[in-house]
């Protein structure tokens, strides 16, 4: 059942940035309501978790803890290293640990704030398909209006973001699903549903964060849905390695994060 969202405008939104945010809500098929100085916490009130508000900054999760509105976040300095001919070892996870310039479709099935997509938008050729999908309709609005409005100084930035799709889904519906569309690869951040104690960015977004578990058998689904390869990001691998020990592992010496690339039987042979 579609959840419905509440668009309201921050506090001293000036006439032309009401009417941005009401034809954007109108067009993501969410619903415009006058602010009338509420508070965050009338808001809460009145809609519970479920409003954005509409800023100069476009729109934002607002909660107690603080606001989440989209920016490009660790992407930017990754698209920086990439710029001064830096390897990205989500790329390079991506791309079977070969890096090269043969397109992929990709699904990020848990896009959240979406910097790894925008990495991989950046660092792949620029045929590559990447569509993703966000089972939280509020992130996924705020992401998705990053992807599709969002403006960075660099051109090849937005271009970038353009070029990724966002659907708003829980992934285990599409494994579960028969048939396709398939992609070559299938990228999973089981990290995001438990995300760093302390860490400040996750703190507006955490009790809407649900990604559920990603179990021995979803991945196996994975491994049918996908053409290629099945990459998961993590910090422990040890269950995954214990669970399926074929798993190839990417990433920093000195990172605690890190990427297991699981190749499909079909694309080994």
């Amino acid at each position: 059942m579609r959840t419905n969202i509440y668009v309201v405008p921050s506090l001293k939104a000036k006439e032309k940035l009401q009417d941005e945010g009401r034809a954007w809500a109108e067009e993501m098929g969410f619903s415009f309501v006058p602010r009338h100085k509420r508070t965050i916490s009338d808001l809460m009130k009145d809609y519970g978790e479920n409003f954005l508000v509409y800023s100069s900054r476009g729109p934002q999760i607002d909660r107690p803890e603080g606001s989440h509105f989209f920016s490009l976040n660790m992407a930017e300095l990754r698209i920086q290293h990439l710029r001064k001919g830096q390897p990205d070892h989500l790329l390079t996870a991506l791309q079977g640990g070969t890096p090269g310039e043969v397109p992929l479709s990709v699904l990020d099935c848990t896009c959240g704030f979406g910097a790894d997509s925008i990495v991989a938008s950046f660092g792949l050729p620029e045929e590559s398909t990447i569509h993703a999908l966000e089972v939280s309709p509020l992130l996924s609005a705020v992401t998705s209006w990053g992807f599709s409005r969002f403006v960075h100084d660099k051109d090849d930035v937005t271009a970038a973001l353009r070029r990724i799709s966002l659907h708003c889904s829980d992934y285990r519906h599409y494994l579960e699903a028969d048939g396709g569309p398939f992609y070559d690869v299938l990228y999973f951040d089981p990290m995001f549903r438990r995300p760093v104690e302390g860490s400040c960015q996750f703190q507006p977004v955490r009790a809407i964060m649900d990604h559920g578990s990603l179990t021995p058998d979803l991945i196996e689904r994975a491994l049918q849905k996908a053409r290629r390869r099945v990459v998961i990001k993590e910090r422990d691998f040890r269950q995954l390695c214990r669970d399926f020990p074929q798993a190839k592992l990417y990433g920093g010496k000195y990172s605690h994060i890190g990427y297991a690339v699981l190749e499909c039987e079909s694309w080994k042979k």
